[in-house]
C-alpha cells in the first residue's frame, strides 16, 4: 500500500481540478463545447475534444471528480471505494492499462468464493443444487435475450424451487443492481463479459490521477440548458456559458429528476428513453473485520441461502470480504431492497447486515468489528442510484440517446455504451466517442 507521500505525488496536478473558469458577473463566458459532468465520461469526453484542439469547459456539481468513483480514506485508513470498485472486463478496460503504466498495483480478481447454509458452509451437493438453479436461470434470460425478446427477466423464469429466491439475487440486485422484474432480456444480452480486476490504491484514486490533465469548475451546478437558438447556453449557479454545442454526462437519475431543465423540452422520445433507461440500486455496507472469518483468502466472495422474499424482492446480501486485505468487507444491497433499506436509513441497513451476519457468525462478527460505514447512492441528488439499464421494452432507449439533437446537444454515460453499460470503463468509452462526433460535426 502506497506511502502518503506517493499519494501526494500521485495527486500534485490535483490543483487544475479546481480551476475557476465561469464568471459568477457580467457577460456570459464563451467556449465551443461545454461539457456537463466529470465524471469518467465527462473526463474523457472533454479530453478528446481539447486533442482535437476545441476548447472546452467542464462544470461538476460536486466538489470532487469521478461521479460514481471514489476513493476515501478517512473511514477506513485505508483506501475505501464508496462507489465503483470493479474494473470490469480488464481485456478492454483502459483503466488497467493506465493503472499499470503509472504504478498503482493493478491485479486479477481471486475466484475464491463461500456460500453458506444457515450457519455452516453448503455441502457440496448444495453446492451444486445451487449451480444447477443458477444455471436454469441464466440460460433463460439468455435464450429470451438472444431472440430478442424485450421482455422482462421474470416473465421468462421458470419455477427455480428453493435456490430461487438466492440465485435471483446473486443474479439480479447483485450483479446488475435490479430486480427480475426491471431488467429487459434483450438489454441484458448486449452486456459484454470479460475479466475482472482491481486497484489496490482504490479505483477513485486511480481515476483522479488519470483525469489530472483536465481542467474541471468544481461545486459549479446546471440549471437550465438552452439549446434552441443557433447555439448553446448553458445557465449555472456560478454565471451563464455560451457554446456551440454542450455534452451532458449526468446519470439517468438525475435526468428522469428533472433537476437541469432544457429549454425547449427534449423530444418525446428522448424523455421516454430517460425514463425506460433507469437507475439500478447498489449501494455498499462496508464493515472493516480484523479477523477473516468468512473462510476465504483475500478478496473472496462470501453469499449464504437466502429464504426471505417480498412481492419478488429478495431481502438479502452478498459480499466481497477482506478487499485487497483491509479487512473490509463490501456487503452490498442491491434492487428494490437496497432502495428500500436506503431509505430507512444507514443504520437500518447496517443493522440489517450485521443481524444477517450474526445468524452465521455468532459472535465472530461483533468480536473483529473495528469499522462500519454506508453511503447511499440511491438518494444521493447526484446520481439518484447505481447505475442504469434498460426496463422490460425499453431495450431501444440506448440508441436513442446516443443521437445529437439539432447537432448541438449530446449525452455520454455509462447509461449509453454499447456493449459494457454499467461499467467505469463504459463511461469512458461512451465519452470519447460522443466527444469523435462533437467534433467532427463542428468542423462541417
Amino acid at each position: 500500500m502506497p506511502s502518503l507521500s506517493r499519494r501526494q505525488t500521485l495527486f500534485s496536478g490535483s490543483a487544475l481540478l479546481a480551476t475557476p473558469l465561469i464568471p459568477r458577473r457580467g457577460n456570459a463566458a464563451s467556449t465551443h463545447v461545454v461539457v456537463i459532468g466529470a465524471g469518467a465520461a465527462g473526463i474523457s469526453t472533454a479530453r478528446e475534444l481539447i486533442a482535437r484542439g476545441l476548447s472546452v469547459t467542464v462544470i461538476e456539481a460536486t466538489g470532487r471528480v469521478g461521479g460514481r468513483v471514489w476513493t476515501e480514506t478517512e473511514t477506513f485508513g485505508v483506501p475505501y471505494d464508496v462507489g465503483a470498485h470493479w474494473l470490469h472486463y480488464r481485456e478492454k478496460n483502459p483503466f488497467a492499462d493506465y493503472g499499470i503504466e503509472n504504478g498503482f498495483d493493478i491485479y486479477r480478481a481471486p475466484s475464491d468464493g463461500v456460500m453458506y447454509v444457515g450457519d455452516r458452509e453448503a455441502t457440496d451437493a448444495e453446492w451444486r443444487a445451487y449451480e444447477k438453479t443458477e444455471t436454469q436461470a441464466y440460460k433463460a434470460i439468455s435464450k429470451a435475450g438472444r431472440k430478442g425478446k424485450d421482455v422482462s427477466a421474470a416473465s421468462v423464469m421458470p419455477d427455480l424451487g428453493e435456490w430461487g429466491i438466492t440465485a435471483r439475487m446473486l443474479i439480479g440486485p447483485f450483479e446488475l443492481a435490479k430486480d427480475f422484474d426491471h431488467f429487459s432480456c434483450k438489454d441484458w444480452w448486449t452486456a459484454e463479459e470479460g475479466t475482472d480486476f482491481y486497484c489496490r490504491e482504490g479505483f477513485g484514486t486511480l481515476f483522479e490521477h488519470s483525469a489530472r490533465d483536465v481542467p474541471v469548475s468544481l461545486n459549479t451546478v446546471a440549471k437550465t440548458i438552452r439549446w434552441g437558438g443557433t447555439g448553446v447556453q448553458i445557465e449555472a449557479d456560478q454565471g451563464a456559458i455560451e457554446a456551440r454545442a454542450v455534452v451532458v454526462t449526468v446519470s439517468m437519475g438525475v435526468l428522469k429528476s428533472g433537476d437541469i431543465a432544457f429549454d425547449p423540452p427534449l423530444p418525446d422520445r428522448k424523455q421516454e428513453a430517460i425514463n425506460v433507461l433507469s437507475m439500478g440500486h447498489y449501494n455498499h455496507v462496508a464493515l472493516q473485520f480484523k479477523d477473516n472469518f468468512f473462510g476465504t483468502g483475500e478478496d473472496g466472495y462470501y453469499s449464504y441461502k437466502v429464504d426471505k422474499e417480498v412481492d419478488g424482492v429478495p431481502h438479502g446480501f452478498a459480499a466481497l470480504v477482506d478487499a485487497a486485505g483491509t479487512g473490509i468487507a463490501y456487503c452490498d444491497l442491491g434492487g428494490d431492497f437496497a432502495r428500500q433499506m436506503a431509505k430507512a436509513g444507514a443504520d437500518a441497513s447496517i443493522d440489517f447486515v450485521i443481524s444477517e451476519l450474526k445468524k452465521v457468525f455468532g459472535s465472530n462478527v461483533e468480536n473483529a468489528l473495528v469499522e462500519q460505514a454506508f453511503y447511499d447512492w440511491s438518494f444521493d441528488p447526484f446520481t439518484q442510484g447505481a447505475y442504469a439499464s434498460a426496463e422490460p421494452g425499453g431495450a431501444w432507449s440506448r440508441k436513442e440517446l446516443r443521437k445529437a439533437e439539432a447537432d448541438r446537444l449530446w449525452f455520454a454515460g455509462e447509461a449509453l455504451s454499447q456493449d459494457d453499460w454499467s461499467t467505469v470503463a463504459g463511461a469512458h468509452k461512451s465519452g470519447k466517442k460522443t466527444a469523435k462526433k462533437v467534433a467532427k460535426t463542428l468542423a462541417g
